[in-house]
């Protein structure tokens, strides 16, 4: 099968996109528990449903991420109050701090790469983006739908 030019350009930079470590080297957990903390960080306490579809992932995988988190002290888990069943997490303040110090770190690197990149592209390329990961969603929910 024949594929667009513009097609195999995105796929090879998506491609290179995701090999990528923007991340500073001393970082003390791997990229998938970072980001965890990422969104953990930008929910707040949170249910993990609510986490697992945050991160756009099921939910054993947000369950491993989680332990190994909690394992090393930087997020805590807990019941609901008014539903036994659902466990909230939350970051610790040692995950806090550390979430806040990489996230800091990462957005500088993310400045230096972007200061080659200039003003109209970026919006350009945010826009870009965003469609691009509507159209993900779209495709992985037609996918779920499929008996």
């Amino acid at each position: 099968m024949a594929y667009d030019e513009v097609s195999m350009r995105i796929a090879g930079a998506w491609r290179d996109l995701r090999r990528l470590k923007t991340s500073p080297l001393s970082v003390p957990v791997p990229q998938g528990q970072l980001d965890t903390m990422d969104v953990i960080a930008r929910l707040g306490t949170c249910t993990m449903v609510e986490l697992s579809a945050a991160l756009r992932i099921d939910a054993s995988t947000a369950t491993r991420a989680v332990d190994r988190l909690a394992e090393t002290g930087l997020v805590q888990r807990q019941r609901s109050e008014t539903d036994a069943r659902t466990v909230l997490v939350e970051l610790t303040k040692k995950g806090r701090d550390l979430e806040r110090r990489l996230t800091a770190e990462r957005m500088g690197n993310m400045e230096r790469i972007l200061a080659h990149v200039g003003a109209a592209e970026r919006e350009k390329l945010a826009t870009a983006l965003e469609t691009l990961l509507a159209a993900v969603d779209a495709v992985a929910d037609d996918a779920e739908e499929i008996p």
